[in-house]
C-alpha cells in the first residue's frame, strides 16, 4: 500500500492538473493543492488558538493527506463537478470515496497504519477541525481561481462567485476565516507561500515527472508519518506533531531564495554561511513581514533550522528517501542520467540505521518496479 500510494503521488498526482477543463495561466497539480490546503489549515488553526480555541493539528494534517488518497483513484472527477454531484445527491459521492478507501486499505501494509488511516478518515467528531479543513480547501480554490480570473474573467465568474459565497457564509462560524479575509497582510503571506508551486526540484535535470517543492513537501510529510508509525511499532516514542510540522514547513524558504544546489553552496569557503544570512533577511522581507511576531516565533525554526535535534533527523531521512524515489521513477521511465543519481542516494539511505528505513527499502523500493494499471473501483 505505501509503495502504491507513493508511486501514484510521484507519477499520476504530479501530472494531474487542477482546472484542467478551464483555460489557465498557471498549472497547479493536485499534490500542490494538498500542501497548500494543509498550510492554510495550519494558519487558520494558529488564529483559532490565539482566540482561545484548541485545535488538533495532527488530525488536520493526517485528515487532509488521507482524504486525498481516494482522489488518486477517482481523479477523473474534478473539484467543481464534485460540488455539483453533492448538490444533487449528498451521499453518492461519499460512497464513491469509500470505494477508493476500501481498495487502498485492502492492500498489504502494517496494520497500525491501516487502522490509523481508517480511524482518521471516519472520525467526524472533530467539528472545528473539519470546518477548518473545508474552509482551507475553498480558500485554496479561491487563490487558484483569482490568478486565472485576471485573464479569463468570464470563464471563472461562476466558480469565483460560488467560492466567495461559501466563504462569506462561513465567516460567522469560523473566527479565523473572518480575520484572514479582513487582513491584507495575511493574504499576502499566503500568496507568497504559493510560490513554492513554481519552484521545481532538480530543475537542472530533464524530468518526465517534474516535482514542485510544494508537492515534495506532501510526499516527505507522508513518508515522515510512515517512518514515525513504524518506529513507534518498534517501541520508539516520537512526537508526530513536531515531525510532520518540520516536514511541512522546512523548504518554505525556497519559495523566496529558490533551491541552490549543494555543490554551489560548497564551492567557496563560507558561502553556505552567507547564504544562511541571506535566507533569514529575505524571509523577513518577503514572508515574516506579513505576519505577527508570535507566528514568526512559532514557525521560523521549522523553516530556517529544520534539521536540528535528534527527532528532526527523521524528517531529513524522509527527505532523502523521497529523493531516492524520485530518482527511481525517472530511471525506471528511461532517463539513464538518473541511474548514477539513484545509486548515490541509495548509498546514503543504506547508511541510515533505522528499522523503519529497512522496512521501506524492502517493501517500497521494489514496488516501484511494478506497473500500475488504471484502477477501476467496481465490485
Amino acid at each position: 500500500m505505501i509503495g502504491f500510494i507513493l508511486k501514484l503521488m510521484l507519477t499520476r498526482w504530479v501530472t494531474m492538473k487542477r482546472w484542467n477543463n478551464f483555460p489557465r495561466i498557471e498549472d497547479v497539480s493536485h499534490l500542490d493543492n494538498v500542501w497548500y490546503v494543509i498550510h492554510i489549515a495550519l494558519f487558520l488553526a494558529y488564529l483559532e488558538e490565539k482566540n482561545g480555541k484548541k485545535v488538533d493539528r495532527e488530525f488536520l494534517i493526517k485528515r487532509i493527506i488521507f482524504n486525498s488518497f481516494s482522489y488518486l483513484l477517482i481523479s477523473d472527477i474534478n473539484s467543481g463537478t464534485r460540488e455539483y454531484i453533492r448538490q444533487i445527491d449528498s451521499e453518492i459521492f461519499s460512497k464513491i470515496e469509500e470505494q477508493g478507501y476500501k481498495f487502498i486499505l485492502l492492500m498489504d501494509a502494517p496494520e497500525s497504519i491501516k487502522k490509523d488511516i481508517f480511524d482518521t478518515i471516519n472520525d467526524d467528531n472533530k467539528k472545528l477541525e473539519l470546518l477548518i479543513i473545508s474552509v482551507a480547501k475553498k480558500y485554496a480554490w479561491l487563490n487558484e481561481c483569482l490568478v486565472n480570473h485576471k485573464i479569463y474573467s468570464d470563464i471563472y465568474e461562476v466558480p469565483l462567485d460560488q467560492i466567495n459565497s461559501f466563504l462569506y457564509t462561513k465567516r460567522s462560524e469560523l473566527k479565523s476565516l473572518d480575520i484572514l479575509l479582513t487582513n491584507e497582510n495575511y493574504k499576502k503571506y499566503l500568496s507568497h507561500i504559493r510560490r513554492l508551486n513554481h519552484s521545481m526540484r532538480w530543475s537542472w535535470q530533464t524530468r518526465i515527472f517534474p516535482v514542485s517543492v510544494m508537492s515534495h513537501l506532501v510526499i516527505i510529510t507522508f513518508i515522515s508519518y510512515v517512518l514515525w508509525k513504524l518506529e513507534n511499532d518498534f517501541w520508539a516514542n516520537l512526537d508526530i506533531d513536531e515531525l510532520m510540522l518540520k516536514s511541512i514547513y522546512h523548504d518554505i524558504p525556497e519559495a523566496i531564495t529558490w533551491d541552490i544546489i549543494t555543490p554551489t553552496k560548497k564551492s567557496v569557503d563560507w558561502f553556505e554561511e552567507v547564504l544562511e544570512q541571506v535566507e533569514i533577511k529575505m524571509m523577513d522581507d518577503y514572508i515574516f513581514s506579513y505576519v505577527d511576531s508570535e507566528y514568526k516565533k512559532k514557525v521560523s525554526s521549522y523553516m530556517l533550522k529544520p534539521f536540528e535535534w535528534e527527532l528532526w533527523k527523521m524528517a531529513k531521512y524522509a527527505d532523502i528517501f523521497s529523493a531516492l524515489l524520485e530518482a527511481k521513477v525517472e530511471r525506471n521511465y528511461g532517463w539513464k542520467n538518473y541511474s548514477e543519481i539513484y545509486r548515490n542516494i541509495k548509498k546514503r539511505v543504506n547508511k541510515i540505521e533505522l528499522k523503519s528505513i529497512d522496512y521501506m527499502l524492502k517493501n517500497v523500493i521494489d514496488s516501484f518496479d511494478e506497473k500500475i494499471d488504471d484502477v477501476h473501483l467496481t465490485k
